[in-house]
């Protein structure tokens, strides 16, 4: 596995150039438009529907070993992993078994037994998100661990990182760029669009452009925008979160905490509904915000939103839409309402989601029929 750089890039050099991904949400502008085309023709991955890709989806530590592996020629493995005190998918063992066939993971790695987990170490979680530090450190020990040239200069990389070399490296061959000038930023969780740029680069000794958003073109001038509409009325409530704990924060899988939502009301058909979690969207998937008639035990309504994340792909099983929105009558009485979703936003980070629902025709529901309800909400790790 020991290979060069060098002998990666003559190798793959003479392979023809990938054929553009036909995904809606991939803009050809951006940095990883080429990548995932060149990604998706080598087989390493897909996109998350027939029609989209996700690029800004999380990716998780499973995920890019995956990738790796397929990128490597997904080589056959005798290694034995049954060792190793993690929960993982079936599909990622061969990957994890060859990584620990090829030195990419080591005993270091893994906090059980006696061993020992060096200062700013990789802890392997195949569900948590892949940080850039972890994404460096992978792709350098595939590539034999080859001495950088220079140490690194980022003042939030610890030169006795476990993965310091591994950045200074990563950078000098152009596989990534720090954040700034003088960061890095080797916490910060990647996303598919990231890693498979990283891997484009790793592999072919492309160099691209940097992984953000190029600078906006000048708008063309346009007419004075309408003021926005604002709601007639704002429901205000607060429940209950629990996480899945997928990403070795403070906000685990055990605990119970604080949840907000709330309901801007337009008019009797239509609302936008936000609820706030303390922690990353990535460690909690059903958002149900409950209506209760404060007079009629038991009567009220149910407005559940369910998603689907890349994160969770390595530990819950899923099947059905990957965004699937209800509204239900807590009494148990037959609800039809028809109703539109649009101006759906996640921040992933801040722990925010967001989704206008439009009711359409003439429902047996209306937003009206809230005022005076008592608005909770709660948000689990459950589908």
């Amino acid at each position: 596995m020991k290979k060069t750089l060098a002998a990666l890039a003559l190798a793959l050099a003479l392979l023809t150039a990938p054929a553009a991904a036909a995904f809606s949400d991939v803009d050809e502008g951006l940095y990883y438009a080429a990548p995932i085309a060149w990604a998706v023709e080598k087989g390493i991955t897909t996109g998350t529907t027939a029609t989209t890709f996700s690029p800004d989806a999380l990716c998780t530590q499973g995920q890019i070993l995956t990738f790796l592996w397929r990128a490597a020629g997904s080589p056959e493995t005798e290694a034995s992993i049954a060792a190793v005190e993690v929960t993982m998918n079936p599909d990622f063992l061969k990957a994890v078994g060859w990584a620990f066939e090829t030195g990419i993971l080591t005993d270091t790695d893994f906090p059980h037994g006696t061993v020992p987990v060096p200062a700013g170490g990789v802890l392997f979680d195949p569900a948590a998100p892949c940080t850039r530090g972890t994404a460096m450190n992978f792709l350098w020990r595939y590539s034999g661990s080859p001495a950088a040239s220079a140490p690194g200069s980022f003042t939030d990389v610890d030169p006795e990182a476990v993965y310091a070399q591994a950045v200074a490296w990563a950078v000098e061959w152009g596989i990534t760029s720090g954040t700034s000038e003088a960061t890095f930023s080797p916490k910060e969780v990647c996303t598919r669009g990231q890693i498979i740029t990283f891997l484009y680069r790793c592999f072919t000794n492309e160099p691209s452009a940097p992984e953000e958003e190029p600078a906006p073109s000048p708008a063309p001038a346009q007419e004075e925008p309408q003021e926005e509409a604002r709601p007639l009325r704002t429901l205000a409530g607060q429940g209950r979160a629990y996480s899945l704990g997928l990403d070795g924060s403070e906000f685990t899988q055990d605990g119970v905490y604080d949840a907000k939502v709330t309901v801007d009301v337009y008019s009797p058909q239509e609302a936008v509904f936000t609820i706030q979690v303390p922690f990353p969207l990535f460690q909690a998937c059903v958002y149900t915000a409950r209506f209760e008639d404060p007079e009629v035990p038991g009567a009220g309504y149910i407005i559940r939103y369910s998603r689907w994340d890349e994160a969770f792909a390595d530990i819950i099983p899923w099947e059905g839409n990957h965004n699937d929105y209800r509204i239900t009558d807590m009494s148990g009485a037959p609800l039809t309402t028809l109703f539109a979703i649009t101006d759906q936003e996640d921040d992933r980070m801040g722990g925010t989601v967001s989704w206008r629902i439009t009711l359409q025709g003439d429902p047996a529901f209306n937003f009206n029929r809230l005022d005076g309800y008592t608005l909770s909400c709660e948000v689990s790790r459950t589908p």
